[in-house]
C-alpha cells in the first residue's frame, strides 16, 4: 500500500517534548513509580522512520524499543539507519493501527507515543489508538498524545479551507506544495488595515511560509484533519479505561495538578480529575492554544493532583541559564531574578558540570528550596530528569561515539543525533572523521596518531569538546 507519506516524505525529527523521561517526570510528581528508563519497554505508534524513538533506544542500550507505521518507506529508511547503528534493541516494522493490537501483547509497554497522528485521522482510527494504549499500556505505564488543540485549531481549519480552495482538484504532491505557497505568499502581501482576525490569520500564514513544504503538505493538506479540544481527547481516554495525568510541553507540566490556593477542595479522584480539566481547558481558550503534549495512565492508578516538593528531591536538572553581571540570569530572551540567593549561587557553581545532568539535591536542600526549584522549573527555565542520563563528562579509555551519531556522520548527514534527545550541526570534514574514527576500540593514543585532520596534541580536547555536546557514551 503506497501513502502520502510514501509519495512525499515527511522531514525526519527529534521529539523532545515525547521522551520517556518527560513522561516519567509527570508520572513521579503525581507520586506515581513509572519505569526506570534504562530498562524501559517503549512502543511508538505510526512514527515515520522512527528516529525519535531510535534515538531513545541509542541512549538507553539495554531499553525495549518498537515502532511502526504503515508508510514503507519510512520504516525502510528507520531500519537502514538502527542497522547502520548496530541497535539490538530498536525494532520497526510496516503495520496500520488498527491491525497494531495483533502484534503486541497486553500490558507490554512502560511509555507509549503516538505523535503528531491523532489530529490527523478519521474518528475511527482515533478510536483505534485509545484502544491500542490501553490494550498495551503496563500498569504502571505513561502515554503521550499530542495534537492539534482547540481552539487554536479553528485558526488552521480556516487556514486549510483556503488552501484546498486554492489548490483546486490538482493532485500532483509538487504542485499542491506550489500552489499552497504561492497562495500564501499573495495573501501575506494584501494590503494592511485588516481588523484583528485577519492580521492574526496573515500571521499565521507567514509562519506557514516558514515551514518544509512536506510539512505544509501533510499537516495542512492531508486528507483528514481534525484539530481536538483537551476535553475531546480526556473524554475519548477514559472511554477507553485511561485517565489524564498532566501535559509535558513547555511550561505546561503543571496542567494536571490542583493550585494549593485553588478555590475549593476535591474530596475524591474524580473531582480533583474534573477540577483540573475543567481548569486546563479554561485557560485553553484564554491563550488560544494550538498544540498539546498530554500524558495518559491507567485508570487506576492513584495520581495525587497536589505535588509534594519532595518528590523531585531524587530527579537531576539541567538548563539553560547563564548568570549576568548584575546577579540576574539569561534564559535565551528572558532575564530573570532567581529570589533564593543560595538556589542562584549553586546553579551558577554548577553550571560548568552541563549537560550532566545534576542532583537536584545538590541545587535546593530544604523543602522551602524544592518549593522554589518547582517554580522555576514550572516557568520552564529548569528542566527535570528521572535520572543521571547517558552522558559522559569526559572520554574513557577508548572513547566511543554514540553507535547511533557514528551511522548518521557514516552516511553524510550534517545533523546527528545527541544522547540528550537533541540535534547537533557537525559540518567541520576532521572533526567527522575523528568521531567517527572513536568507535571504542582504539585507545586515545591510537586516535592521535589516526589520519583525520585534527592535530595529535588536540585530539583529547576535541573528544572532551563532543562529551560536553553529549556525543560519547560510556
Amino acid at each position: 500500500m503506497v501513502t502520502s507519506y510514501d509519495r512525499v516524505a515527511y522531514p525526519t525529527a527529534l521529539f523532545p517534548r515525547t521522551h520517556p523521561g518527560r513522561m516519567a517526570v509527570a508520572a513521579r510528581l503525581a507520586g506515581l513509580e513509572p519505569a526506570p528508563l534504562e530498562r524501559a519497554r517503549v512502543l511508538e505508534i505510526a512514527g515515520g522512520d522512527c528516529l525519535n524513538l531510535i534515538a531513545f533506544a541509542a541512549a538507553y542500550p539495554h531499553s525495549d524499543c518498537h515502532g511502526f507505521d504503515l508508510a514503507e518507506t519510512a520504516i525502510a529508511r528507520g531500519q537502514s539507519l538502527i542497522a547502520g547503528a548496530g541497535l539490538g534493541n530498536a525494532h520497526l516494522v510496516v503495520d496500520d493501527i488498527l491491525e497494531a493490537h495483533r502484534r503486541y501483547p497486553a500490558r507490554s509497554f512502560d511509555y507509549v507515543i503516538a505523535h503528531g497522528i491523532y489530529a490527523w485521522v478519521p474518528p475511527g482510527v482515533r478510536e483505534a489508538i485509545m484502544s491500542l494504549i490501553d490494550h498495551v499500556l503496563a500498569e504502571r505505564g505513561v502515554a503521550i498524545i499530542s495534537y492539534n488543540a482547540m481552539p487554536g485549531g479553528h485558526v488552521r481549519l480556516i487556514m486549510r479551507d483556503m488552501l484546498l480552495e486554492a489548490i483546486g482538484d490538482e493532485t500532483e504532491p509538487d504542485a499542491r506544495m506550489e500552489r499552497a505557497r504561492a497562495f500564501l505568499q499573495r495573501y501575506t502581501e494584501l494590503p494592511t488595515g485588516d481588523d484583528a482576525l485577519r492580521a492574526g490569520l496573515r500571521t499565521y500564514a507567514a509562519t506557514m511560509l516558514d515551514r518544509n513544504p512536506a510539512v505544509l503538505f501533510h499537516d495542512e493538506l492531508g486528507e483528514e484533519f481534525h484539530p481536538q479540544s483537551l476535553t475531546d481527547v480526556i473524554r475519548a481516554a477514559e472511554r477507553s479505561g485511561m485517565r489524564y495525568l498532566s501535559d509535558v510541553a513547555h511550561r505546561r507540566f503543571f496542567d494536571g495538578f490542583l493550585d494549593d490556593d485553588a478555590e475549593g477542595q476535591a474530596s475524591t479522584s474524580v473531582e480533583a480529575d474534573e477540577q483540573v480539566r475543567h481548569v486546563a481547558q479554561l485557560e485553553d481558550y484564554a491563550v488560544t492554544r494550538f498544540f498539546r503534549y498530554s500524558t495518559f495512565v491507567r485508570r487506576e492508578q492513584p495520581i495525587d493532583r497536589r505535588i509534594d516538593p519532595m518528590r523531585i528531591a531524587d530527579l537531576w536538572a539541567t538548563w539553560d541559564m547563564t548568570r549576568n553581571p548584575d546577579g540576574s540570569f539569561q534564559a535565551d530572551k528572558d532575564v530573570i531574578e532567581i529570589q533564593v540567593p543560595e538556589i542562584a549561587e549553586r546553579i551558577t557553581a554548577l553550571t560548568p558540570e552541563l549537560p550532566q545532568r545534576i542532583p537536584v539535591r545538590r541545587i535546593a536542600q530544604t523543602i522551602e528550596e524544592l518549593r522554589a526549584l518547582l517554580v522555576i522549573f514550572g516557568q520552564g527555565y529548569l528542566r527535570l530528569h528521572p535520572d543521571p542520563g547517558p552522558m559522559i563528562a569526559l572520554p574513557g579509555e577508548r572513547p566511543q561515539t554514540s553507535p547511533l551519531a557514528r551511522a548518521m556522520l557514516a552516511r553524510g548527514d550534517r545533523l546527528v543525533c545527541r544522547l540528550d534527545h537533541k540535534f547537533l550541526s557537525i559540518e567541520q570534514p576532521d572533526l567527522r572523521a575523528l568521531l567517527l574514527a572513536a568507535d571504542g576500540t582504539r585507545t586515545l593514543a591510537e586516535l592521535q596518531a589516526g589520519e583525520h585532520g585534527i592535530a595529535a596534541d588536540q585530539v583529547a580536547a576535541a573528544l572532551a569538546a563532543a562529551c560536553g555536546k553529549a556525543l560519547l557514551c560510556a
